[in-house]
């Protein structure tokens, strides 16, 4: 991406997309962020990690979850973003960069345990490219946790324009679940585990109150949260998220 592309992620990006540009406790935002942080915090404890990377990182929210427990880094295309983690986050190293082109020369590859990358793949040209670059930072046996928009899921079936991550001019690669996975493979990681996030687009039907709609789609959503695990099937929910673990042997995973 260019410079150019950097400069529409700024303060109006954030607000307009997330709908805010803090974090306020126990909101929808709150709770999401928590949700990624308690993942990312449970497979580096699992893997015996310490060192994790956050892509596309924002304000550096989910790094303010971990950055007392670990060594926290992030990257983010956007210098508006960037200078915010020093608010939020500000025991983790965090720098402008583009993932498309060459990574800071303090990213070392092969030294972390966890590559986090939240709602980034959608935003790329070749994101294929983007994730080998991203594996080749992953000790073996690292993990690299993504979520994408799913193509699948029956918000963007019902809603059709009015989906999600349809509003998103920024979205240039909406691809289908398997083709994900495809390029996850293709990169010589081996999928653990996919998953998703539930449905908490609403509203769903127009001519439903939204408190009677609540119970439905966002229960399941909620459940997750609260216990921050991997709960809901991957096909279930407005996201796929995928567990991707590089292998400890040279010539692991499935090279397609």
């Amino acid at each position: 991406m260019s410079t150019a592309s950097g400069e529409r992620y700024g303060e109006d990006y954030f607000k307009s997309v997330f709908g805010c540009d803090g974090l306020k406790r126990y909101g929808m935002h709150w709770w999401s962020v928590r949700f990624y942080a308690g993942v990312c915090d449970r497979w580096l404890r699992r893997i015996g990690g310490r060192r994790m990377l956050d892509v596309g990182c924002g304000h550096g929210f989910i790094l303010s979850f971990l950055h007392e427990r670990y060594e926290t880094f992030g990257i983010d295309l956007s210098a508006y973003a960037i200078e915010q983690c020093a608010r939020f986050t500000p025991r983790s190293t965090c720098a402008v960069a583009d993932v498309e082109q060459e990574l800071p020369a303090h990213l070392t590859a092969g030294t972390f345990d966890l590559v986090n990358a939240r709602y980034v793949f959608e935003h790329l040209a070749d994101p294929p490219a983007a994730m080998a670059r991203l594996v080749r930072l992953l000790r073996p046996g690292g993990v690299l946790f993504f979520s994408v928009p799913n193509t699948e899921s029956f918000g963007r079936r019902w809603k059709g324009a009015d989906w999600y991550a349809h509003k998103d001019p920024t979205h240039v690669s909406l691809l289908a679940p398997e083709r994900w996975l495809e390029i996850a493979r293709g990169c010589g990681l081996d999928v653990v585990k996919e998953f998703s996030d539930g449905y908490w687009d609403l509203p769903y039907v127009k001519w439903v109150p939204w408190w009677l709609q609540f119970p439905v789609f966002i229960g399941p959503s909620a459940l997750a949260c609260l216990t921050t695990w991997e709960i809901l099937p991957a096909r279930f929910g407005e996201n796929v998220m995928v567990i991707a673990q590089k292998p400890d042997k040279p010539g692991g995973g499935d090279h397609t």
